[in-house]
């Protein structure tokens, strides 16, 4: 598919990067972005060479979030309820992609990542900062709740109170307090962003796609189900998992000390 606002591109390592590209508009969504995001992340959650998904934006920023000037006239001010419902359900499926897709997927947060930009750098697996992204969630200075699912991505990053703090106050945070209460799992220079995100990614897609997949649903799975129900998820899932080619190369690997060869 070709896309207009973001860009999406794959190298030999298996790592595809999704870069929003508005930059003149700090990567702020727009309905249509919206509809691309959607598009790219289904179609690399379907491409069997793709083993890694690497999100970013254009420019100076990660992405700012909705743009609060395409609401006005011809914007979301003109539409009905029920049109505006179906719109944020739209953008809350980019977030539903993220989670349900069977292998990692890391933003790279280069800039400004508010607002619903801000929950998108949530909805993946991994973050990674420069040292000069910026973040908040910051729906309150326009009189709004929380979209695309922050509200419940937050709490379980920086813990209840911090998340309401966040919140409640809209408060712009720096990279460094950002990696202190738990909200990117790393910072790096801003010149050094690109190399160390990719070295990550390339890490994560030369290991066990199939492997990758299945942690991805016992995480997310567990932070909705009680202990119980995890442990029969994981019983039945490890129990077929043995047969996989992958274990049994991993565990060959092992045992004869050499770098496993995932398919």
């Amino acid at each position: 598919m070709a896309y207009e606002l973001l860009t999406l591109e794959r190298n030999v390592a298996g790592v595809a990067t999704m870069t929003l590209n508005r930059p003149e508009r700090l990567n702020s969504y727009t309905p249509e972005m919206e509809a691309e995001m959607r598009a790219a992340t289904t179609e690399v959650a379907e491409d069997i060479e793709v083993r890694a998904l690497v999100v970013t934006g254009a420019g100076r920023a990660f992405s700012a979030g909705g743009d609060v000037s395409g609401m006005q006239k011809g914007g979301h001010w003109d539409l009905s309820p029920a049109q505006r419902e179906a719109r944020f359900q739209g953008l809350g499926q980019v977030v539903t992609n993220l989670h349900g897709m069977p292998k990692p997927t890391i933003a790279m947060i280069n800039g400004f990542a508010v607002g619903a930009g801000c929950n998108l750098a949530m909805a993946c697996d991994q973050r990674i900062a420069s040292d000069k992204a910026r973040f908040g969630l910051a729906f309150i200075n326009v009189a709004l709740g929380d979209d695309m699912g922050g509200a419940w991505m937050l709490p379980r990053l920086v813990g209840l109170g911090k998340a309401m703090e966040l919140l409640q106050t809209g408060a712009i945070i720096d990279a460094e307090e950002a990696l202190r209460i738990g909200l990117v799992n790393r910072v790096v220079p801003h010149d050094e962003l690109e190399s160390e995100t990719y070295a990550l990614a390339e890490q994560l897609a030369r290991g066990p796609s199939h492997a990758h997949g299945l942690m991805k649903r016992m995480v997310y799975r567990g932070m909705e189900s009680s202990f119980q129900e995890l442990l029969d998820f994981e019983a039945a899932h490890q129990a077929t998992e043995m047969d996989h080619p992958d274990h049994l190369e991993g565990a060959s690997a092992f045992l004869e000390k050499r770098e496993a060869q995932y398919r």
